[in-house]
């Protein structure tokens, strides 16, 4: 991030407030250079480059010739396609509660940013197998403070759990990425549609018992 020559989308993204939530509220504290914290910080840049970076070829976090991603099962996605329809028209693209708009991404993120004000954090739970073909669950969390698409804030929790099967390289970088996790219930939280559980949890077709 500190690369004067990274061309960004708008400016130079701060992540300090996620951060600090997701060192107050983690779940797990991993070993510096083991394979779930490998994971998890190269996801977390992978994130970040798709968010922030204007141009694909300049990720560090992906082998750009090969790179693919997947969500739910549905189509495959190269990297010059996700920065072209923005990371939330793809990973929400399927889900019922979701109206794809054709917004770009910075429009959406924008969205999201002003909804959870205090961050949206992320982290890698476990860790089944690999590498190079990883196979590990998440966990997504942040607290509903701000308007969402006019709709006035619950100040509740929001929390999904999902998994993700990603081929890595040796240095390492993501080469093929499939990820599974259920929107529905936050977003049904954030129009106000449910009065249930806010944890939207998606099971691994390959790991029953993960919850």
């Amino acid at each position: 991030m500190d690369d004067d020559l990274i061309r960004w989308r708008c400016n130079k993204p701060n992540y300090d407030v996620v951060n600090e939530l997701y060192l107050k509220e983690r779940s797990k504290t991993h070993k510096p250079n083991s394979v779930e914290k490998t994971i998890e910080n190269l996801v977390k840049t992978f994130e970040m480059e798709l968010t922030n970076k204007k141009i694909p070829k300049e990720w560090k976090s992906i082998a750009y010739d090969v790179f693919k991603m997947q969500i739910n099962g549905g189509k495959y996605f190269s990297a010059d396609e996700l920065a072209d329809v923005g990371s939330y028209n793809a990973l929400l693209a399927d889900a019922p509660l979701f109206k794809a708009t054709g917004e770009k991404q910075e429009i959406l993120h924008g969205q999201y940013k002003e909804a959870f004000p205090g961050g949206f954090a992320w982290e890698v739970l476990d860790v089944i197998s690999g590498p190079p073909v990883v196979t590990f669950t998440w966990r997504h969390w942040a607290e509903w403070t701000g308007p969402y698409k006019g709709v006035s804030p619950s100040g509740e929790r929001v929390e999904m759990k999902g998994c993700a099967i990603a081929t890595v390289n040796e240095k390492p970088q993501i080469e093929e990425l499939k990820v599974y996790f259920d929107p529905n219930t936050i977003l049904a939280t954030l129009q106000k549609l449910n009065k249930g559980t806010n944890e939207g949890i998606a099971r691994c077709p390959f790991h029953k018992n993960m919850m």
